[in-house]
């Protein structure tokens, strides 16, 4: 046929095709509106019209009909007058609303048990994606009857069963509602089309370029064109440098798979095709060529000939982490921006690494056109619609609340700064402060609840309307966003997230009827579900001139720059996966494509862009901390060059790894210091408790923080006890029962803490889920504390606990006094004492306590000796002891005496130290003892100079 036409690899086509018909109807510009251009998808639309800007420049031009093939609508693709009469189609929402309603219904029906709304939306997805391509590849679904044999796996049996949610009852319902399916209305409108020009063959011109006609409805109609008076298919991309014999051996994963296809259905030769324009990369078409060859003829490799042209402008960089491969893909463009004019495109499938490329240009202030936009759920308006629904899910619980209030949506009918500092207020006074906490002042909350009360009140009833749910949330979004005299939806709404966002919810409000009814508890996660998969893309800003693109959204686009990241195996080509319905087998016999089929559609794509001027492959050795394996057709096009005689070596040799690993680097560094600060002496503490004199010794800046500048850490917003709150309940059962039975341990003891574990656990109002956790810990501290009392009973005449006491010494700065309780004071009979400290975390070693870095109990024994205990007589101590419960006991006594007096001269010359001004509060002095964990530690700014000084 004389009306297929190619258009090279590495040649825009939609530039080339522009100037075609520019140039062709120049002469007459108003006929060129009769011409009706067919492209892929509704981008190759844009890329056209963006081409004939390109191509005519600043001239007003009159452009041809441009439909995109896969996305026709009734109003724009129909000429001829005789618009057939289609049923109403039913809307992507209402499906999937459909599925969800028929899964959720009737689940041991389907063999999948319970399952929750949001779960069933994941499902319908799949389900309708199944629908779409049964559909568009022509199938019947009456075949799955035969498809599933004895000899298959159980459960193939039930995904039989399952699947008749789409092969009998959604029909059913189609056709009480008289309506079609999405993928069968569209089908309807091609078929129209085609039936159409087959009785009336428009005599203007018809082209359909850039498609591959994957499915059959799409080939028929390509056919039809190609037999009207001036009909032209437009083709991109044929290989015509492979021979016949490794042509015909063609499978799947080969990037002209459904080119074939094309020409194989239409009966034409690819030598027929004719070039449109001469290609400028013949050599490095040749070299894909040889790269992308069949298996079964690989060894034609041993006589391959590529010319060192193929290699000009392409380049191959290996970076060590994705963050070296953003930097340098960065760089690269930032670099082409010095060029006027020059056009620059990052094609990659990982969008980690899309956004990571994102961030780094920003360094420099360039903010490059990403395709695929933000997803919703993640945008300020879906954030804010999420947290409305959390809030009422989870009865107004702290965080939530917090977070919603925090949000700069959030107004509730006031401006933005006193909201904030009312919720700030709120939080600092009340949920910052366990205690004002229990009593359940909640005024802030009470005043809010209003706000919330519509779609509070429908999520606490055992079942309600999905319709009514989504009115009362926007009602309620509206109304939280309202304020400082402006309303709700004129500020939730606007902008591109704000549009999205209202289009979207619009949609769904349409079909929500069809929902019905949703249990209680399950609104919030069906509501995210939906958000899910929908993304906002930005249309002002963006670079001009840089753009990252998707593999399917950089088809038919060409810039004077191609960079095509992630070239390893499970990213270019990606992974395969074989679906959630069928097995490989079961696909086949049914008639879908196999999977493999997505690796040669990318391999088509991933051909025609590195055909471009000048290429860049960019790949990483490990991804999030793993190793990668290099892309199968990186290896190839290694092989293949180096084969040919040349040296695929030479396209490593670029700068941009050399120039980005400097970027960070500076001539001089100048590291920080550790912070110390010189308080007067009269600021300073003239009085610390046992754990605080720990402190002073182990890092000094906690107690500037703490003591003089009297910084205190807020509490935590949650009600879950962190590791202190634990120790401390358990701490509270320990002395309950010795303050109780001090000298004689009755026989019922482990009931008897048992009881007084539960008594304690009420009074610190603990959730279910933590008494679960802390019940089993508690016995096996209750067993090993009762176990260990029974070695030592015998010796002991009477048991305090919680016991304060102090002793003062004078110093250089004027009398200083040292204060501790004790966990536990065992009076003996032979009139010494035993100290001892209970540790549900770790101990200190017997080693730090002699150096004098944990003189916590060692300052209680010299207590004890002095006698500065209340109600307990000065007595020689016998040991000081570490119980670290439920594990072991540690007890130090030997020389027990001497390690009391250097532990109290080394704390005499620690105050004298620091009464004089000189002596700064540092942090960390001693590296080999720090504070294993510490409030004010950020405070110190320790990033800044941690490094240096170990380095140091």
């Amino acid at each position: 046929m004389s009306n297929i036409y190619n258009v090279p690899a590495g040649c825009s086509l939609t530039d080339v095709l522009a100037e075609y018909l520019l140039n062709k109807y120049r002469d007459n510009p108003l006929k060129l509106t009769d011409v009706t251009v067919f492209l892929p998808n509704r981008r190759a639309v844009r890329e056209l019209r963006n081409a004939f800007v390109r191509a005519d420049g600043t001239t007003a031009t009159l452009l041809p009909h441009i439909l995109p093939l896969g996305g026709l609508d009734e109003d724009g693709y129909f000429f001829s007058g005789e618009n057939p009469a289609l049923p109403e189609t039913v809307s992507p929402e209402e499906r999937l609303m459909i599925f969800i309603r028929l899964i959720t219904a009737r689940p041991d029906n389907f063999k999948i048990g319970h399952i929750s709304f949001a779960q069933a939306c994941f499902l319908a997805g799949e389900l309708a994606s199944l629908m779409d391509m049964v559909k568009n590849e022509g199938l019947d679904f009456s075949r799955l009857q035969n498809l599933v044999p004895e000899e298959y796996a159980a459960h193939w049996q039930d995904t039989l069963d399952f699947l008749k949610i789409i092969t009998e009852f959604y029909p059913q319902i189609l056709q009480e509602r008289g309506l079609v399916d999405v993928a069968e209305h569209n089908n309807a409108l091609l078929n129209g089309q085609n039936d159409i020009w087959l009785k009336n063959p428009p005599q203007d011109e018809v082209i359909v370029a850039g498609t591959t006609a994957t499915f059959p409805v799409m080939k028929k109609l390509v056919k039809t064109v190609l037999m009207l008076p001036q009909g032209a298919l437009w083709l991109s991309g044929v290989d015509k440098h492979l021979d016949d014999d490794s042509w015909n051996m063609i499978d799947e994963t080969h990037p002209q798979f459904e080119l074939k296809q094309l020409l194989d259905f239409l009966q034409i030769s690819r030598f027929e095709v004719k070039d449109v324009v001469e290609t400028a990369y013949s050599e490095r078409e040749k070299l894909l060529s040889e790269v992308m060859r069949p298996a079964p003829s690989t060894d034609k490799w041993r006589q391959v000939e590529i010319n060192k042209e193929a290699l000009d402008g392409l380049k191959i960089i290996t970076c060590r982490d994705s963050r070296e491969e953003a930097l340098s893909i960065a760089a690269i463009m930032r670099h082409n921006l010095e060029t006027p004019e020059k056009t620059t495109a990052l094609i990659t499938a990982d969008r980690n690494l899309a956004r990571r490329v994102s961030n780094e240009l920003l360094r420099w202030g360039v903010e490059a056109d990403d395709s695929a936009g933000i997803p919703l759920a993640q945008t300020p308006q879906g954030i804010f619609l999420r947290l409305i629904a959390a809030v009422c899910d989870e009865d107004f619980a702290p965080l939530s609340f917090l977070s919603l209030y925090k949000h700069p949506l959030t107004l509730a009918g006031k401006s933005s700064g006193k909201i904030r500092a009312e919720v700030r207020n709120y939080e600092k006074r009340i949920l910052r402060n366990r205690n004002v906490r229990k009593l359940q002042d909640n005024d802030f909350i009470d005043l809010q609840k209003p706000f919330f009360a519509e779609l509070y009140e429908l999520m606490q009833q055992p079942q309600a309307e999905f319709k009514d749910l989504l009115t009362a949330h926007i009602r309620v979004a509206e109304r939280l966003a309202a304020g400082d005299g402006k309303k709700g939806a004129d500020i939730l709404w606007a902008g591109e997230e704000g549009e999205t966002a209202a289009a979207h919810l619009s949609s769904l409000l349409a079909a929500a009827e069809t929902l019905g009814k949703i249990p209680q508890g399950q609104y919030t996660e069906l509501f995210e579900a939906f958000l899910s998969g929908v993304t906002v893309r930005s249309k002002y800003g963006s670079h001009p001139r840089l753009r990252i693109l998707g593999p399917i959204e950089a088809r038919l686009c060409n810039f004077d720059c191609t960079i095509i990241s992630g070239m390893n195996e499970g990213s270019m080509p990606a992974t395969v996966s074989c679906g959630a319905w069928m097995s490989r087998p079961m696909k086949k016999d049914f008639g879908f494509p196999l999977p493999e089929k997505a690796i040669g559609v990318l391999a088509h794509d991933f051909c025609e862009a590195a055909c471009g001027k000048e290429v860049f492959l960019t790949r990483a050795e490990r991804v999030d901390g793993a190793p990668t394996v290099k892309s199968r057709w990186l290896l190839r096009m290694e092989t293949v060059i180096n084969a040919s005689g040349l040296k695929a070596e030479t396209l490593y040799h670029t700068p941009y790894l050399q120039w980005i690993r400097q970027l960070d680097i500076t001539d001089e560094v100048k590291p920080a210091n550790p912070p110390c600060p010189h308080p007067p002496v009269e600021s300073r503490p003239r009085e610390l408790w046992a754990s605080d004199m720990e402190r002073l010794i182990r890092d000094p800046y906690m107690i500037f923080a703490s003591k003089i500048l009297k910084l205190k850490k807020m509490e935590d917003i949650s009600d879950e006890p962190d590791a202190m709150d634990i120790g401390t309940i358990i701490h509270e059962v320990l002395e309950r029962f010795y303050k109780t039975y001090p000298e004689q341990i009755p026989e019922n003891a482990a009931e008897i803490m048992s009881e007084l574990g539960d008594t304690v656990f009420e009074e610190y109002d603990l959730e279910c889920e933590s008494k679960a956790f802390l019940r089993p810990r508690l016995q096996r501290i209750i067993k090993w504390v009762l176990n260990e009392d029974k070695k030592i009973r015998p010796d002991i005449k009477h048991t305090y606990c919680e016991a304060k006491g102090k002793i003062s010494f004078e110093s250089k700065g004027g009398t200083f006094t040292v204060g501790a309780k004790a966990d536990r004071i065992d009076k003996n009979k032979d009139g010494t004492v035993s100290i001892l400290d209970y540790k549900t975390g770790s101990a200190r070693s017997e080693k730090e306590v002699k150096l004098g870095y944990a003189p916590q109990l060692p300052i209680e024994g010299i207590i004890a000796m002095q006698g500065g205990f209340e109600n307990i007589d000065a007595a020689p101590v016998k040991n000081i002891c570490y119980w670290q419960l439920d594990n072991k006991a540690t007890a130090i006594e030997k020389d027990i005496e001497d390690i009391l007096q250097d532990n109290f001269e080394k704390i005499k010359s620690v105050i004298e130290a620091f009464d004089d001004e000189k002596t700064g509060y540092v942090t960390k002095p001693n590296l080999k003892h720090v504070e294993t964990y510490s409030d004010y530690i950020h405070l110190s700014r320790i990033d800044e100079w941690e490094v240096n000084e170990n380095e140091n």
